[in-house]
């Protein structure tokens, strides 16, 4: 969607790469443009076993973590005499950390299981709820828990035939800490036939479920925000 998952799968024996870029805070203004004088980045390849199934393997260079992940559809939003209104899909990740050299490796370990619950409203929106659980192997304090509940509302608007407008935000349940902030993005995406290009604006610099979720840093005093944009390319094997 922006930055959370959607319900859509990798095509069956199709295999999809992924670029997701993410710039700098905006809050320097022209010193560094904007952030883009700064950048992270992730690599996310998935290939699509049935229409039912996908897997997945990506790296981000922040924190150098390496995530595996899968997509099950388990419902699929139908018409007609055995109509169902709504399809959902579980989604399901394990994340590595491997920036920190000294450290045990079942530390090293954060996972995250969603469901992903959206509905077709018309031709024009589309919405999606993400019911989300974060566990995490390693945390900083006692105080802190390992396991973080939220929940996500994401949509989709489609203004032409190619391009849509795009937001999502995850509402945290349960006790966060003080610095904690919800995370948001809005964005475009722009079908050019080949590819897939989405442009963004959010509150998180990282786009893998942890950091996204429950490390958004940004707001909008001092445009302390990150642009980023996405390029999706499929290859039918």
């Amino acid at each position: 969607i922006v930055n959370a998952q959607s319900i859509e799968l990798a095509r069956p024996q199709t295999l999809e790469f992924m670029i997701l870029h993410r710039f700098g805070s905006m809050k320097n203004g022209f010193y560094d443009l904007f952030g883009m004088d700064e950048a992270v980045i992730r690599f996310d390849l998935k290939y699509g076993l049935s229409d039912r199934l996908s897997l997945g393997f990506g790296r981000s260079s922040l924190n150098k973590t390496y995530d595996l992940f899968t997509k099950i559809k388990v419902l699929k939003q139908t018409n007609g005499s055995n109509s169902f209104p709504m399809s959902v899909v579980l989604f399901s990740k394990i994340e590595i950390e491997t920036i920190t050299k000294k450290m045990e490796m079942s530390d090293r370990f954060t996972y995250a299981l969603q469901a992903l619950v959206a509905r077709k409203i018309n031709q024009s929106f589309s919405l999606q709820v993400m019911p989300t659980l974060i566990h995490r192997n390693l945390v900083e304090t006692f105080d802190e828990s390992n396991d973080l509940f939220s929940c996500g509302i994401g949509g989709r608007l489609k203004i032409t035939r190619r391009t849509s407008l795009n937001f999502d935000t995850f509402l945290p349940i349960g006790k966060r800490q003080e610095s904690f902030k919800q995370s948001w993005g809005i964005g475009v995406d722009i079908d050019t036939g080949g590819h897939v290009f989405q442009l963004m604006l959010t509150n998180a610099q990282g786009s893998f479920e942890s950091q996204y979720i429950e490390n958004a840093y940004g707001g909008l005093e001092d445009l302390n925000l990150f642009l980023g944009f996405n390029i999706t390319r499929a290859f039918s094997l």
